[in-house]
């Protein structure tokens, strides 16, 4: 068997794995059969795959969000620090 087939076999045996334990983890918050949300998994992963755009842009909001959240946060420490009193006590 080649180095090839073989990289693609384990893609595929994790891939699967992957789908499998997220399907599992819908039907038990569901409150639904396995079978039933495996059979729905094509539809989800189209419909993930249509949304990702929109996913990863919400995510870098996000992210900007928190990182300016966090510089004024370090501003407002460095300030304290330069009038003598910690950040708790401003």
């Amino acid at each position: 068997m080649s180095r090839l087939a073989t990289g693609i076999g384990l893609a595929v045996t994790g891939a699967a794995a992957l789908v499998y334990e997220r399907a599992r983890r819908i039907a038990e918050a569901e409150g639904r059969p396995l079978t039933e949300v495996l059979a729905e998994v094509p539809s989800r992963l189209v419909a993930d795959l249509r949304t990702i755009g929109d996913d990863l842009r919400e995510a870098a909001d996000e992210g900007r969000e928190a990182a300016h959240r966090r510089e004024q946060e370090l501003d407002d420490e460095m300030r304290a620090a330069r009038a003598g009193q910690s950040a708790t006590e401003a």
